[in-house]
């Protein structure tokens, strides 16, 4: 489901909400693994997003099939490449975002406002953003921004 949020005369964005949903499941097995765990249940991603565990079996049955992830109920869940690029760029998105409102816009970076950029923040952008930054290594958690 599209939904267009108006932003000004001329600039509309679109969001797709299915692909959005998506890169947050993407994100949670990032994030778990790079916290140790692998490979990844779907009870810890459903824990992490405060979702059903019946969602999360259905959405990474769907990753698995667009060949984002490796998915066996019992075995966990892994990446394949074209999902672990995914989740590295809204990873390094939100880390990147985290740092540029610390940073350059003196405002909260632990509020909701950086995950909402995660998802629209093109890879342009984003290298302006590293730069502009001064390639930064590591978000303000300490954690590693992964490469583009």
């Amino acid at each position: 489901m599209k939904h267009h949020v108006k932003t000004g005369e001329s600039c509309s964005v679109v969001l797709e909400k299915s692909a959005e949903n998506e890169e947050m499941y993407l994100k949670a097995v990032w994030l778990l693994e790079e916290d140790g765990s692998k490979p990844v249940h779907s009870a810890a991603i459903a824990r992490m997003l405060g979702i059903s565990l019946p969602s999360v079996v259905e959405m990474l049955g769907k990753l698995h099939k667009k060949g984002l992830v490796s998915y066996d109920g019992r075995k966990g869940v892994s990446f394949r490449l074209k999902g672990k690029k995914v989740a590295a760029r809204v990873v390094r998105n939100l880390r990147l975002t985290e740092l540029l409102f610390r940073d350059v816009l003196k405002i909260d970076y632990n509020s909701p406002e950086p995950c909402r950029f995660e998802h629209v923040i093109s890879d342009d952008i984003a290298a302006a953003m590293s730069k502009v930054l001064g390639n930064p290594q590591e978000c303000p958690h300490g954690k590693p921004i992964p490469k583009p």
